[in-house]
């Protein structure tokens, strides 16, 4: 069910990617600098995942904004 009855316009849509996009970006910089830094440790491996996770998070939120940019009218 829903949270709301009132559907997503295309412009909610594009501030929605570009919401999700941004959000990606700030936890894969916080990742790679745990990474880099060595604080990671033996979590190494995890946060590698996560920041695949983001980079394709950080794919799909381009991909999404492009695609409802195009179909504004």
């Amino acid at each position: 069910m829903p949270f709301t009855n009132k559907p997503f316009g295309t412009e909610e849509k594009i501030k929605m990617f570009e919401r999700m996009g941004a959000t990606a970006a700030v936890i894969a910089l916080v990742l790679i600098m745990l990474i880099e830094s060595g604080y990671a440790g033996d979590y190494k491996n995890l946060a590698d995942m996560g920041l695949t996770a983001m980079i394709v998070v950080l794919a799909v939120a381009l991909t999404g904004s492009l695609y409802f940019k195009t179909r504004r009218k």
